[in-house]
């Protein structure tokens, strides 16, 4: 037994060490790491600026002996004031040459530290000092020749332009050398990388004091996160301090009851996902999806919610031998809530078709009478129930707050809209409901839609509208009732794109053909 305490006191020091050294070197790595991009960043930045106001000033140099040529080089009397400037530039070690040339080239003033010149002489030296009409700024050249051996020099030209008539009468040519401020930076990286490198010295001594001092309670939290690693979520790290080790100790205990109940949550859910699919599978069986096609009417249908069940509900059936019934509802609201609404209308609709002596207006006050009462006070439902009587070859329909009845006519090759109104139900009992009929001729077509067709939109916020859906019953109204509801879903479907579905979508079409 104590043999094997040992051997444990053993392990366990020697993953402390190991610890310890791998937390310094972390430490020393970020530290290194830090230091190196700071110092590469601050270099690099330091050099830009300084090599930008050098060049910035050297520009106002040339604009100003640019200025100065431009009063003098025509008069004779003021090339001492020329001179002066030409001199004074010659002060600056960094500035290897300086010219004032006339509009045929020709060197008026200068001095150069490596060539000597005629006054008088043409400039001849290979570089291409071309200039647009527009030209204010200094133009800059750089330069290497056999004259500026291990340097670079910036050559900076600019036209000395007439007042009189804006004509080029000479032009100014300043050389800089890049020796100067190149020592500038050099000395410049010197200073930062000796202060780098002091600060990478102490933060390497200041690392391993630091890791010495927190290793136990790294060690404790390491130990943690093995037994949460194993699944072991009961267990508890004890650490007895109220400065961020202590407070990551005690998240870590948090986090090891957090992932306890996650887990609990996740098995729930998991349940509760598989009972939605199942109940999606249900009410999916509740809606009439096969293809009616009888006696010259055919009618398709298509539902999808956006929340696995939805309160959309539409239904068709045989009244008897001559009529048949179309109905579509929208429940307010999503989820499972609206889909205990629409299972409610679904069952008094079933219930009431049964019965063979009714009209439109009929159904639709007898589902808000048996509804209305058990409804909740936010819940509420539109609803359509039209029927078609082959005898008359007329179609009545009551509308429950839902929207006009859209229908395509076949003769007129347009789309025509019967309004007629109805409060939804669940809003108030006891309410009545009007009756319209229309003449439904071969060819005609209705199509009976919730607000997630024509309300769809796209990832740019737009919505597909009642006029596309028009605009689909005159295109496509050769199509039977399967293909056009197949084509108009697909369209929906494109033009939504990537967009999330955001409500239940519905739509029925029915057709007649004989």
């Amino acid at each position: 037994m104590l043999k094997e305490e040992l051997k444990q006191n053993k392990e366990s020091k020697r993953i402390r060490i190991g610890i310890r050294a791998k937390f310094s070197f972390a430490i020393i790595l970020l530290v290194v790491s830090i230091l190196v991009t700071a110092t590469v960043y601050f270099i690099n930045r330091e050099s830009k600026i300084f090599t930008k106001n050098v060049i910035e000033f050297m520009r106002s140099e040339t604009n100003h002996l640019a200025l100065t040529a431009q009063e003098s080089i025509s008069q004779e009397e003021l090339a001492v004031i020329e001179a002066d400037a030409i001199s004074n530039l010659q002060k600056n070690d960094s500035i290897d040459y300086a010219f004032i040339l006339n509009s045929e080239n020709e060197i008026i003033q200068y001095f150069d530290r490596n060539r000597n010149y005629d006054i008088g002489s043409k400039l001849v030296d290979g570089i291409d000092r071309t200039f647009t009409e527009d030209m204010q700024y200094a133009k800059m050249s750089l330069i290497k020749d056999q004259f500026h051996i291990g340097t670079t020099i910036y050559d900076f030209s600019l036209p000395v332009i007439s007042k009189l008539n804006q004509e080029t009468i000479g032009m100014v040519i300043i050389g800089l050398s890049d020796r100067n401020f190149r020592a500038e930076i050099s000395e410049m990286k010197k200073v930062v990388t000796v202060f780098s490198f002091g600060f990478l010295v102490i933060s390497i001594l200041g690392s391993i004091l630091l890791a010495g001092i927190i290793i136990n309670p790294i060690y404790k939290l390491a130990q943690g996160a093995v037994e949460i690693g194993k699944g072991n979520f009961d267990y508890k790290i004890e650490l007895n301090r109220s400065d961020e080790l202590g407070l990551l100790a005690d998240k870590f205990n948090d986090m090891s009851s957090q992932i306890l109940i996650a887990k609990k949550k996740e098995i729930e859910s998991a349940l509760m996902g598989e009972q939605l699919e199942i109940a999606k599978s249900i009410q999916e069986g509740l809606n009439p999806m096969d293809y009616y096609n009888k006696k010259g009417i055919q009618i398709k249908g298509y539902t999808k919610a956006a929340k696995g069940v939805g309160g959309d509900y539409f239904d068709y059936i045989d009244i008897d031998e001559h009529r048949v019934g179309v109905l579509i509802s929208d429940v307010a609201g999503k989820g499972v809530p609206a889909s205990l609404v629409m299972v409610m209308i679904r069952t008094v609709f079933a219930t009431y078709m049964k019965r063979g002596d009714l009209d439109c207006a009929m159904v639709v006050t007898a589902i808000n009478d048996a509804l209305g009462a058990d409804f909740a006070i936010d819940k509420f439902a539109s609803l359509f129930f039209m029927i078609y009587d082959r005898r008359t070859q007329e179609l009545s329909f009551s509308n429950a707050g839902h929207g006009p009845l859209v229908c395509y006519r076949a003769d007129k090759k347009a789309v025509t809209v019967s309004k007629i109104d109805g409060l939804p139900i669940g809003i108030m009992e006891d309410s009545e409901y009007q009756q319209a009929k229309i003449k439904f001729n071969p060819g005609d077509m209705v199509i009976l839609f919730t607000d997630g067709i024509t309300e769809m939109r796209n990832t740019q916020k737009k919505e597909y509208g009642i006029v596309r859906v028009h605009n689909k019953l005159i295109a496509n109204c050769h199509l039977d009732a399967k293909d056009f509801l197949e084509d108009l879903i697909a369209d929906v479907e494109n033009f939504k794109g990537e967009a999330p579905q955001h409500d239940d979508t519905t739509a029925v079409l029915f057709k007649r053909v004989e």
